[in-house]
This record gives structure tokens, sequence and C-alpha cells, in this order.
């Protein structure tokens, strides 16, 4: 008996919840389904808000399951805005920890409502590698960004000179994590370096910043508008005479970045002898051009005459017709289920909260800033076979159909349906 009032008591609290998120009758609100998932240096926790939350996010973290008798024990790490729905913790110490996340309502009031596997976890979740301690971090400071000629020019200080650099450049000014992750491919320093020269695309507006490439890694890297992110933007007037986007012959694998980085041009100095022309996405093309001649593109598409497009037809008309088959994300068996550490968890929480949530868009964005990082060859196929999916279930399936060529070589049997289908969906609309 003493055991059935308990369970009867936690049933009419989560039926309570669950008529509060519904709209019916206004009950205690409390979040739910929050989990706790760990790898080397964090713990990610995440949840679920109720409809028309109007107060504040309260996390709590204890090294004890969290409950009414132990609440002031345990430490509160952050208070959250209303639309957040997940956090990073980084503990220092390797010993399993318990969460709860709480509401504070905009009268002040804490609800200090406690129900496993809904705002408080049951079981302790640990980190395996403490991060480094805050005083080893490496600090830049002092960044400037200043426009010569066809060039800018980025000069910083850094409290570590033996401390390898990242350096982001992007369109817009970047203040966090994401903005990192959804700029140009980095440019990875060498250790002592405090300038670097940029030749960015003339008249676009250019922000720059600049991290330890130990912290980016760790996802600790702190953003600070005039030391190591430029508030202001700077712009190559477009008068500069350039045609294209200058070479660099130490741009490349063995410089920490792939051919993505290369099509970006984000470049550290000129080549000896005459600059020559490189236009994106074809980085790799060198265009000599001559003293005192113009420099235009070529013609990029060109109809078929009539005699060629009837003959086309008559062959196609004597086929049967063809159907795309694919109509669901496909997920590669060793990403189904949650890795517990490594590049594969960042690539795992993508998949699932967006390309399998149908956000094709978002799925798009976060998985070209996944690759904004060197990944191994068979994690970059991986990603790319996602990424082609994602534009393929937005009906952009000439980008998709690169995509899939670019993953086939790690890839070749999971890619062949998907490049047939994209074949068909491109023959179907011509």
């Amino acid at each position: 008996m003493k055991k059935v009032l308990p369970l009867l008591l936690l049933l009419l609290v989560a039926g309570a919840g669950l008529a509060q998120e519904a709209g019916n009758e206004r009950f205690v609100p409390f979040v739910s389904k929050l989990k706790a998932r760990a790898d080397e240096s964090r713990i990610l926790i995440t949840w679920r808000n109720p409809r028309n939350l109007l107060g504040a996010i309260l996390l709590y973290r204890h090294t004890e399951e969290i409950d009414q008798d132990n609440l002031a024990e345990a430490q509160r790490i952050a208070r959250l805005d209303s639309d957040q729905e997940s956090y990073e913790d980084t503990p220092r110490e390797d010993k399993p920890y318990f969460y709860a996340v709480l509401i504070e309502e905009a009268d002040t009031t804490i609800q200090q409502l406690f129900i496993p596997f809904r705002n408080k976890t049951s079981e302790g979740v640990r980190i395996s590698i403490p991060p480094p301690p805050k005083s080893s971090a490496t600090r830049i400071t002092d960044i400037r960004a200043v426009v010569s000629d066809d060039s800018v020019r980025v000069d910083f200080a850094t409290s570590k000179p033996e401390a390898e650099l990242l350096l982001f450049r992007s369109s817009y000014p970047m203040s966090n994590t994401e903005d990192l992750l959804e700029a140009f491919a980095p440019v990875q320093l060498e250790a002592g370096t405090m300038s670097f020269i940029d030749y960015p695309i003339p008249g676009v507006e250019t922000y720059y910043a600049v991290v330890g490439t130990e912290m980016f890694k760790l996802g600790k890297q702190v953003l600070v508008a005039g030391e190591n992110t430029t508030a202001e933007g700077v712009v190559v007037p477009l008068e500069v005479p350039r045609v294209g986007l200058l070479p660099e012959a130490g741009i490349g694998p063995e410089a920490g970045i792939g051919p993505e980085a290369e099509a970006y041009s984000v470049q550290s100095g000129r080549q000896g002898g005459e600059p020559s022309l490189a236009t994106t996405p074809l980085p790799y093309l060198q265009l000599a051009e001559a003293a005192g001649s113009s420099f235009s593109l070529p013609v990029s598409r060109a109809d078929l005459d009539p005699q060629t497009r009837e003959a086309i037809s008559r062959i196609l008309a004597s086929t049967p017709p063809v159907q795309a088959v694919h109509k669901a994300v496909e997920i590669l068996p060793e990403d189904k289920d949650e890795p517990i550490a490594g590049e594969s968890t960042g690539l795992y929480k993508i998949l699932q909260e967006y390309l399998l949530a149908g956000e094709y868009t978002q799925a798009e964005t976060k998985l070209l800033g996944f690759l904004n990082l060197r990944r191994s060859a068979y994690t970059e196929a991986r990603v790319r076979f996602y990424l082609a999916q994602a534009y393929y279930f937005q009906g952009l399936y000439e980008e998709a159909l690169l995509e899939f060529v670019l993953a086939q070589g790690q890839l070749y049997a999971p890619v062949q349906p998907w490049l047939q289908s994209c074949f068909r969906h491109i023959w179907e609309v011509e």
C-alpha cells in the first residue's frame, strides 16, 4: 500500500502536466523530456519547454538525484530565457552528476516539482576528460582588420605564442559558436603567427575572428568584440584591379584545411610572379591574363538547337516512364545509435534534431557548419551523404547530385540508388 500511494501521486502530477501542456487548464508548469548526455569534456542537457512559457528556466546540478529535500544543496548553474531548450555544462571533476530543470514564473515563484525522466535525471552522467583550466587557455586580444589595396591585414596579440590558432572569416559579425560554424572554413595558423593577409571578395563586408585551436575543438572559446573578433566589418573596394581571387601555395590539406576551404578563398598571401585568376567554385583552375586584356566570363548555359532537342525527345519517348523512388531520409547503420564520444556525437545530434525531423534547410546549414572543421575522409563522406539528402528533399536535385558524387568514393553502394533518383528527378523536370 505504501508503494501504491507514491505511484498514484506521480500519475496524478504527470496527468496534470499533460493537461496544462494541452492548454485545457492552467496547472503547475514544468519541462519535459529532460536528457543529459556526456562526451569527453562536456555534458549536453536538453529538454522541452511547456507551451506559452512566460518565466525563466533554472538549471541545477548535484552529485545526488535532486528532489525537494536536497535542492538547497544543489548548484544552480544557469538561469536561461524561456526559449532555451539546451545547455552545455563543463564540470571540472570526473564524477557522476544529476540535473533538474525548474521553472521560475513571471512573479519569481520557483515551481519545485520533481518528476523523474521529465524535469530531472535519475542516472548520473560524467565526463571522461576534464577541460583545461581557464588560466591555460589561449587568449587573443587587440584584433584589428585594415584594408590595404586589394587585401585585408588582420593583426592580433596572443597570450600563448606556442599555441596553434584558427582564423575565421564571415560576412556577418561573429559572437558565438554557431556564428563560427556558419562562417567560411577556417584557416589554421601556425604557432607564433600574429598577422595574416587575406584577399576577400571585393565589395563584400567582411568580419574576422581568431581563436585557439584546442579551445575551439572543446567548444569552450569565448568571442569578445574588439578582442578576438572584429566589431566592425571591412570592405575591399570594388575598383581594385583584381578579377578573381588570388591563389595561395600554402593552403591545402597539409595546412589543416581541405578543398572546401580553398573554394572559399581565404588566402594568406600572394604567390610569386604575376597574379593569376582563380574563380570559385573552381579553385584549382588558373587562367592567365595577358597584360592590358579584358576578361569576360564564358556563357554558363546555352539552349540546345531544335534538331537536338527533337532527337532527345524521340529517345525519351521510347523509354518507359521513370519515377524517383526515395521518399524518406536514409541513415547509415553506424549513425543510427547515439555514440558515446567523438566527432560523431555532433553529427548524430544534427541528424536527429534536423534531418530526421524534416527541417531540411536547417540541416543543410548545420551540416555545412560541421564541415568547417577538417574531418576524416569517411566522416566527411557521411556528412556529404546527409547533406545531399537535405538538398534532395528541398527539391535541389542538382546540388544533391554533386554531394552524392563527392560521397561515393567512401560510400559507393548507398549512394548509387540516390544518384539514380536525382537523375530521374532532373529528367522529369526537363
